[in-house]
């Protein structure tokens, strides 16, 4: 069975996160885009991606902001 969760890194070159699928194509993520994050333990969170001046998602009824760190690779869900 494979996996649901897709790694998600940042490119520099693009300038924006990219999910990469099985047979390495990478799909360009865009502000406002939602999408789960893979926390471990089975827990998961969902989210939206936007931009400021650093990359970051918000999640929750109060849209608590999270920043990414560009060096990280996630797990994601689209």
């Amino acid at each position: 069975m494979k996996s649901r969760w897709k790694e998600m890194n940042y490119n520099e070159e693009l300038d924006c996160w990219v999910v990469i699928w099985g047979d390495n194509s990478g799909y360009k993520m865009h502000c406002g885009e939602w999408f789960d994050l893979h926390l471990g333990n089975g827990k998961t969170l969902s989210c939206r991606l936007e931009l400021g001046r650093d990359w970051y998602i918000l999640t929750g009824r109060n849209d608590v902001r999270f920043y990414l760190k560009k060096n990280e690779t996630y797990m994601v869900d689209l």
